[in-house]
């Protein structure tokens, strides 16, 4: 009504429209410079009129604060909210900040905070009286808004902002803290989990990284028809963590939305490794969940739809080919229960302990065979304890690969250091079944399987592909192609493994990928699957070599482009992955991939 224009237009989306809210005071004093800026922008001097025509900017401390979102007091919901008195005093609250918006003058200005010290005390009294403990009343009466250093551990939209029936929008680039990482500590974990569990009646998973704890709040903060929107790394679709909490979502809430990307947007060290999705989330029930792939200019070049309720992992449908997932389910139909094949994690233990003095158990820490059949230069020694050593892997597959994808029979009976492991009771070593699953697990279907549900985010192009992702493989079958398999092996049994793009060429392998598709009838696919693999394999090891090249020109000719200047360096040589994939692994991977649970 005062104002009118851009200006005034800007102004009333601001006062009736924008909240904001973060964990550190600096990031709302950055929120409340860039609307200044935007406000300021849209005025024009006017030298005829008073203050040159230009006018006062808002007081923006009542829609930017500094609190965490993710914890809210305890117990209001069940409180008496409506007695008078209580909806009285949050009314004039609401009021009061309004005058201090608009306030223009410093007398105007302290007089609306006196009066809001007042009756946040008043309304602390009264939510006290109703049944609300003392310590969340306190918290309520001493926030206050206008101290642009202080930080509120709560946050309530109502109390904060007047915010009753919550937003309409809630937008959010939630950190990228991993759960391991120190940022995260052991108190505010405990304290997200208690919160999830106060809103939902179940808790997530501690392993969960903080943006699991980001989404289950938000949509606490959502009106009946609002939307949510998160910039988040994708890892959550395809980790346990994330499939558990996927699961948790499923009949609470809804993902509407998931773009993923196809292209890095990070090229420093530190952001390397991280993959971006768009979510777009809702309270509304829906069944089914629209996915795409953007590229660097944010087109989405395809959509597809996935029922949100699955056994899988999102993030692996999403990157299944339509016909792979059909074949892959047809399998899953026909399997058994997989009771006598588990898979599991090698022996995870400090590579300086390796053949220590008195160390006796043959252990593979880099194999890169077809058959393990003698304790060579790739097998050390070391202890392995009593509730392990009834734990010897009948295959071994890498568990970081480059380019090179394969699955080693265990002749030798050794363990392995970091590897994925298939066991077997003792009665099935070396039997028909054995061998089988050796060819099963060396086909194309099996490489293109660990391609699609490993992670692409190690850095130098490396696929991280766990034992856990392979409980989704289907394995329990009376496979009926052992004497052809035998007769592979015999061929494979002394060499090692090519690149993969070399490898699926090979005879001995074509023989494999036709003995698995007549199995389970896809004969006619054998071609597009192992096209699929080759390319898969292509656009990771090469998108590193791109990421590469750009940090390379970035220090060679930074005057060129001042935004590569600011890269980092990649600490792995992308140029000859296949050849040296365990030096890529390097102690920082070991470390990493020592900190996942043994299945």
């Amino acid at each position: 009504e005062r104002y009118s224009g851009d200006f005034g237009r800007k102004l009333y989306l601001i006062q009736n429209s924008i909240f904001g809210v973060d964990i550190q005071p600096i990031a709302t004093q950055i929120a409340k410079l860039r609307f200044f800026i935007s406000l300021a922008i849209e005025q024009e001097a006017d030298a005829t009129a008073d203050n040159f025509g230009i006018k006062p900017l808002p007081n923006l401390e009542t829609r930017f604060i500094a609190a965490d979102t993710l914890i809210t007091l305890q117990s209001a919901d069940q409180l008496d909210l409506f007695r008078q008195q209580i909806e009285t005093l949050k009314t004039q609250l609401t009021e009061n900040r309004e005058r201090h918006f608009h306030a223009t003058t410093r007398r105007i200005k302290l007089a609306c905070r006196d009066e809001d010290k007042k009756l946040r005390r008043a309304l602390a009294d009264e939510l006290n009286s109703a049944g609300l403990p003392e310590d969340d009343a306190n918290e309520i009466a001493h926030w206050d808004p206008y101290d642009q250093n202080a930080q509120a551990d709560w946050f309530d939209p109502e109390y904060m902002f007047g915010i009753a029936e919550g937003f309409d929008v809630v937008i959010g680039n939630p950190p990228y803290v991993e759960s391991r990482n120190s940022l995260l500590s052991a108190e505010q974990k405990t304290s997200y989990c208690n919160q999830v569990l106060s809103d939902w009646g179940e808790t997530l998973p501690r392993s969960s990284d903080l943006l699991i704890y980001f989404y289950a709040r938000a949509t606490k903060l959502l009106s009946e028809t609002g939307r949510g929107c998160f910039i988040t790394q994708n890892a959550w679709l395809s980790t346990d963590y994330g499939q558990k909490f996927q699961t948790f979502s499923i009949g609470k809430f809804s993902f509407e939305k998931i773009i993923d990307t196809s292209a890095k947007f990070f090229f420093d060290t530190k952001s390397q490794n991280i993959n971006a999705v768009i979510t777009i989330f809702t309270p509304k029930p829906l069944r089914a969940i629209e996915y795409g792939i953007a590229d660097n200019n944010m087109t989405i070049a395809s959509k597809r739809h996935i029922e949100a309720k699955q056994t899988m992992k999102w993030g692996h449908l999403f990157a299944m080919p339509p016909f792979f997932a059909d074949i892959l389910t047809k399998m899953s139909a026909n399997a058994g229960t997989g009771k006598t094949i588990t898979f599991g994690q090698g022996l995870n233990f400090p590579l300086k302990k390796l053949n220590e003095l008195g160390a006796d158990v043959p252990v593979i820490v880099k194999d890169a065979r077809f058959v393990a059949d003698s304790a060579d230069d790739n097998i050390g020694k070391a202890w392995v304890s009593s509730r392990r050593k009834d734990k010897i892997p009948a295959l071994i597959m890498p568990r970081g690969i480059g380019s090179r994808h394969y699955c080693t029979f265990n002749s030798c009976r050794a363990f392995s250091y970091s590897h994925v492991e298939l066991y077997l009771p003792d009665d099935l070593w070396e039997s028909e079944l054995h061998y089988c699953l050796w060819a099963y697990l060396n086909s194309s279907f099996v490489c293109l399987f660990r391609e699609i549900t490993g992670r692409k985010n190690l850095g130098g192009g490396m696929l991280k592909a766990e034992a856990t992702d392979m409980k989704a493989l289907p394995v329990d079958f009376d496979f009926d192609f052992a004497a052809d398999a035998k007769r592979v092996f015999d061929t494979l049994k002394h060499r090692a493994p090519l690149p993969i793009a070399e490898e699926v060429t090979t005879s001995a392998h074509l023989s494999l990928d036709d003995m698995i598709a007549d199995y389970f009838g896809f004969r006619g696919l054998t071609e597009t699957i192992r096209q699929t693999l080759v390319e898969h394999v292509h656009f990771r090891t090469n998108r590193a070599r791109a990421i590469e090249g750009k940090e390379l020109k970035a220090q060679l000719r930074p005057e060129r482009d001042p935004l590569l200047a600011l890269a980092g360096t990649l600490t792995c040589d992308a140029t000859d992955i296949g050849e040296r994939h365990d030096e890529y692994i390097g102690q920082a991977l070991r470390e990493e991939m020592r900190g996942v649970d043994n299945e």
